[in-house]
């Protein structure tokens, strides 16, 4: 049974793995957020980006630390 399959399942599948939803293979900076066109632009972007995605936990922390958590109402001041 297998041997008499095994053809029209090649024929089948052969051209999905070798186009594979359009991705065009392992060029390098294809998957980055931003273009690696210009030497500058590059740096600008890849240094916001680390410093965002690097920085924003410690951020979020420290706003959570600094925000009032009581419920209790403040008392007028005479």
């Amino acid at each position: 049974m297998w041997p008499a399959l095994r053809h029209p399942i090649r024929k089948v599948s052969g051209p999905l793995a070798r186009q594979g939803h359009g991705y065009g293979g392992g060029c390098p900076g294809n998957n980055l957020p931003f273009g690696l066109d210009s030497p500058i632009r590059f740096t600008l972007f890849y240094t916001i980006a680390g410093v965002l995605g690097f920085g924003a936990p410690f951020l979020v922390v420290r706003h959570q630390m600094l925000r009032n958590v009581t419920d209790d109402e403040p008392k007028p001041q005479e």
